[in-house]
């Protein structure tokens, strides 16, 4: 979808809160493997939050349940198990964080790609 002629291409609030808490949640996260960090925890674990949150939003706003924004809320699975007491739940959850990450450049980079392509 290209926009129209002349028209600049605007980003939402939620994904601007989503992008910048998916950031957060990876560099939080890197943090609470050292010592001295443990505050680094709950730090991620409220990104982690505020990410599933906002994937939440965005699916149900825009009608669409994409596997990334699936991707970005199963990591609060492994932030829930950390707090139950399952402290390599943390490890889980910025394990799957970085694979939403991941997913989410592959797509960008798919999406522009795909763009060249169509532009000729």
């Amino acid at each position: 979808m290209s926009e129209p002629q002349g028209k600049t291409p605007t980003i939402g609030w939620d994904v601007i809160v989503h992008s910048c808490a998916g950031i957060l949640s990876l560099v939080l996260g890197a943090f609470m493997f050292f010592d001295g960090f443990s505050w680094a925890i709950h730090g991620f674990s409220a990104m982690m939050l505020m990410s599933f949150g906002s994937a939440l939003l965005i699916s149900l706003l825009t009608h669409s349940w994409v596997q990334g924004h699936f991707l970005a809320m199963f990591p609060v699975i492994g932030v829930a198990l950390g707090y139950w007491g399952y402290e390599w739940g943390f490890s889980l959850a910025y394990g799957l964080i970085w694979i939403a990450f991941l997913h989410f450049l592959w797509r960008g980079y798919q999406q522009g790609a795909a763009s060249k392509t169509e532009s000729g």
